[in-house]
């Protein structure tokens, strides 16, 4: 009895290790099998995924993006907006330091030409500057700031860096007003450099020519011949700049001034020493 017992049991054992080696092998064949099934619907649901999420977030992200967008360059805007007005106000701001500039420099290259024109034989008694003029048909005068209390007095002598202007006829305490050379009832007596001739030249109301008026010896000087003042009316001193004989006709001659009646800025107040 005991050796059909050991048979039998040997069988059972044998049988028992094939069924097991069998079942492992097959669960191991069906683990791989959902391993890689698994991976297979992974990836089909990632490529679903990219397919349908993706251009719904890109169609849902857009506007936000867009508004995002348009508020940046909008608050771009404003900045260069509020520098473009900085820049404009900056701009105005040195325009005006520029005018300033070229008026103080214009200033002082006159006040400098006026130092350098008055002559040794002159008296300055007054710098002044022109404050208002009142120029009409027949009346050429102006004002300046300075009166009686600066030493001014009626007909005394007024010219700039370029000649002779005019002179005072009426003072103030404060401002006098000055009668041009290119008023009609202005009248000088000048002689010429060239040959000393003498003659009597009066204003002829436009800002532009003096003629003469009398002609002593009836002497007709030349063209481009240059008058000064003759001193001999003792009311302007003696060889201040006229202007230049620029056209004759006829018996009479015309000078044009050295000086531009329409710009005048500075005048100095001179007598004779």
């Amino acid at each position: 009895m005991a050796p059909r017992f050991k048979v039998s049991f040997f069988q059972y054992s044998k049988v028992f290790k094939n069924t097991t080696v069998i079942s492992i092998t097959i669960l191991s064949f069906f683990l791989i099998l959902f391993s890689k099934s698994d991976l297979f619907l992974i990836n089909n649901i990632k490529s679903i995924s990219s397919n349908i999420i993706n251009p719904a977030t890109y169609i849902i992200s857009s506007p936000i993006k867009m508004a995002s967008n348009i508020v940046n360059q909008y608050n771009q805007f404003k900045s260069l907006k509020f520098e473009n007005k900085m820049l404009q106000e900056e701009i105005i701001r040195l325009k005006k330091w520029q005018t300033l500039a070229i008026q103080n420099s214009r200033e002082n290259r006159v006040l400098k030409n006026l130092l350098q024109a008055t002559d040794n034989n002159l008296n300055l008694v007054k710098t002044a500057s022109l404050t208002n003029r009142n120029d009409a048909l027949f009346s050429k005068l102006i004002n300046i700031n300075a009166g009686y209390e600066d030493k001014i007095k009626i007909n005394m002598s007024a010219i700039n860096e370029r000649g002779l202007i005019g002179k005072v006829v009426h003072t103030h305490r404060n401002n006098s007003r000055i009668l041009l050379l290119t008023d009609p009832n202005m009248s000088v007596s000048v002689k010429t450099i060239s040959d000393g001739s003498f003659s009597l030249l009066s204003g002829l109301g436009d800002d532009k020519y003096l003629v003469s008026s009398f002609i002593k010896g009836n002497k007709m000087p030349k063209i481009g011949d240059i008058v000064v003042t003759s001193g001999t009316a003792q009311i302007f001193p003696v060889d201040l700049l006229v202007g230049k004989i620029a056209k004759i006709k006829k018996d009479r001659f015309y000078v044009l001034p050295f000086v531009d009646f329409n710009n005048i800025d500075y005048v100095q107040i001179v007598t004779s020493e």
